[in-house]
């Protein structure tokens, strides 16, 4: 995996809680893609982010929830998901 991230990638552990983001890359190895895969968070996923403190962010994942440490949530890639936009014309 590239470390170059794209405009809209940020590291999970830098958003806030409220916010609906997309996994989309990590800065790891094998044994941090398994960890992340075990837990739900594979590549595409769409999370909530539930809490994001100094030390624990926790993820709303199929239902679920997911407590990252700040450790792996800083090596974690995600981007924003935008709302759709409704189609204003039909009215």
């Amino acid at each position: 995996m590239a470390d170059a991230a794209g405009p809209l990638e940020h590291l999970l552990a830098e958003f806030p809680a409220g916010r609906r983001v997309r996994i989309t890359g990590h800065r790891g190895g094998r044994m941090l893609r398994a960890r992340l895969l075990a837990m739900g968070l594979n590549l595409g996923r769409e999370v909530d982010v539930i809490q994001n403190n100094r030390g624990l962010i926790i993820v709303g994942v199929n239902g679920g929830r997911v407590a990252l440490g700040r450790g792996i949530s800083q090596k974690v890639l995600a981007e924003p998901v935008l709302p759709l936009l409704t189609d204003q014309s039909s009215g």
